[in-house]
């Protein structure tokens, strides 16, 4: 007789949605991720019912949506989206179904689709539906199996501890990527969360569940088809369900001929005492407990060493920096460094340098040499006093450049020199700043220029009403336009007389400023990103005049998630 199998009761489910709040809280609606599936089902189910019984908590969501994406690009489509909707229409909550437009623009042919492409499409629909909610969190049912098979296809690509501890219960959406218009999430993004209640529980209890309370589901039948994923692939042989040779070759090609066994039996030995049918989710937990860790010692670690700097730099001292050993600490603390200053989408591999060991270490040997010169050590600059400093600026990758400063503990301020001897208050330091743009030249997405020309859009929105318009400057910052209330001034240069209203780069730091005229012989400074520390020199303390109608805010995070 097997053995009971429990399902998940909407007070435990309550507890694994605790792990999931967002760092801003709850707001008053989470979206569900409904395929029709299991999985979906039953989150959309328990998450209904927990919802219903806290509804008169002031600090939990008070309402739930769900939402459907058809690919069009399997025979069960149709019966899954048909199956979201009686499961939405079962639990009363609203319910939206999103096509993928294939073949019009911004989306690929239909005949172009693969497993990213339409990974990447299916997010693009789930967040236009969140935003129709006016939500800004999303659930997802991804589950502890689930788990289990990205940290194996993560292993497979030689992914380190970030990649083998699967995905997080809650992350920030992100910017998305330039490569795609239809993946550019922008500022949203930065205030929208996903979620993934599931990751701490196993599929049979999912299972069990919908058993339990009797949902009905449609099953996915090319779940368990090896021939179309690599995903597929991992699971089929996790499954221990054999293949007729044809589909071995097929999925052969799409895997690159990977073993994946060795993977599956590295994962076994960390817990070799668990229960052999719990042994791979047990480490991949475990994994999951170290990145916590590995992220709790970077926000200690980034609070001790880190020093005020004009906005969107980081100035680190290299003293409080050596006290850092542990190789995971130092290699989360480069990217965390990197996504933060980067002109990269946030969250986009770019903004961290792909992940790419081979740059985490060259950067990591900068930051922590392995024979560092002592200051009684260093040469004496006779025309400066100052000692010389044998440190170099380097590239980081990402867009990022780091220079070697010293910097003054007791002000706050740095200088491009060796500290002097008999200083105290002057320790050597990192400063990590955005590379400075190639040229002056008008780009639209600002990447490789720092110019973005905002005109037509400022135009677009006057003539629908908007009062407002807030463009995204270089993946840094936010800038707000009064378009309601713009002043004698814009209103007669810009709206009247059509005159251009480009956002440039400014100071060494790349800060946003905003100018309007006819050329670049004939423009007028109405915005400055202004900002404020007394020690330094270059702060940007006065607006210009029309500063009115301009609000800059700078907008990456140095949060792990």
């Amino acid at each position: 007789m097997p053995a009971y199998i429990p399902p998940i009761t909407p007070t435990e489910f309550f507890h694994h949605l605790q792990r999931c709040i967002p760092p801003t809280g709850w707001r008053n609606r989470i979206v569900v991720a409904n395929s029709g599936g299991p999985d979906s089902t039953a989150l959309l189910y328990l998450l209904t019912a927990v919802v219903e019984l806290r509804k008169s908590s002031h600090c939990f969501p008070r309402a739930v949506a769900s939402v459907h994406v058809n690919h069009s690009l399997q025979d069960a489509a149709t019966l899954m989206e048909e199956t979201a909707l009686q499961t939405a229409k079962r639990a009363n909550v609203p319910h939206v179904i999103e096509s993928i437009p294939w073949g019009t623009l911004p989306y690929p042919q239909r005949q172009e689709v693969d497993e990213k492409v339409a990974r990447e499409a299916r997010y693009s629909r789930l967040f236009h539906a969140m935003r129709t909610f006016k939500a800004n969190t999303i659930a997802f049912a991804h589950h502890a199996d689930d788990q289990v098979e990205t940290a194996i296809m993560r292993m497979s690509q030689g992914s380190g501890i970030r990649g083998l501890a699967g995905m997080r219960p809650v992350r920030r959406w992100g910017m998305g990527n330039k490569e795609n218009d239809y993946y550019a999430f922008g500022l949203p993004g930065m205030r929208s969360w996903l979620i993934r209640p599931f990751l701490h529980v196993s599929k049979d209890r999912i299972l069990a569940t919908c058993e339990h309370y009797q949902l009905n589901y449609a099953i996915d039948p090319t779940n368990f088809q090896p021939d179309l994923t690599f995903r597929n692939d991992v699971r089929h042989v996790l499954s221990g369900k054999s293949s007729p040779p044809r589909q071995k070759a097929e999925s052969a090609s799409h895997s690159k001929g990977i073993d994946i066994e060795p993977y599956v039996e590295q994962l076994r030995a960390m817990v070799s005492e668990t229960r052999p049918a719990d042994q791979l989710r047990e480490a991949v937990r475990l994994y999951g407990i170290r990145l916590e860790e590995v992220d709790a010692q970077v926000t200690n670690a980034l609070s001790r060493i880190r020093v005020r700097s004009p906005p969107s730099t980081l100035l680190l001292t290299s003293p409080a920096l050596q006290e850092i050993t542990d190789d995971e600490v130092r290699a989360a603390l480069i990217r965390r460094c990197l996504r933060y200053i980067s002109h990269g989408p946030w969250g986009s591999a770019w903004s961290e340098a792909g992940g790419d060991r081979t740059i985490l270490r060259r950067i990591a040997s900068q930051l922590w040499p392995a024979d560092p010169a002592p200051p009684a050590r260093m040469a004496v600059d006779p025309q400066t006093g100052a000692r010389e400093d044998p440190r170099r600026t380097f590239t980081a990758g990402a867009g990022v450049i780091v220079y070697p400063v010293t910097v003054n503990v007791q002000l706050g301020t740095i200088v491009h020199r060796g500290s002097m001897p008999g200083r105290a208050e002057e320790v050597p330091g990192w400063m990590f700043a955005r590379a400075p743009p190639h040229a002056k030249a008008v780009s639209l997405n600002a990447d490789a220029y720092g110019v973005l020309d905002v005109t037509e859009e400022l135009l677009k929105a006057r003539a629908m009403g908007r009062p407002t318009y807030t463009a995204l400057y270089d993946y840094r910052f936010a800038v707000h336009f009064d378009v309601a209330w713009p002043g004698k001034y814009i209103e007669d240069a810009v709206f009247s007389k059509k005159g251009r209203v480009t956002i440039v780069p400014d100071t060494k730091w790349v800060l946003p400023q905003v100018v309007v005229g006819a050329g670049s012989d004939d423009s007028t400074c109405v915005g400055k990103f202004l900002w404020q520390l007394p020690e330094w020199k270059d702060s940007c303390r006065r607006p210009v005049r029309h500063q009115s109608w301009v609000r800059m805010e700078f907008v990456r995070k140095l949060d792990a998630i």
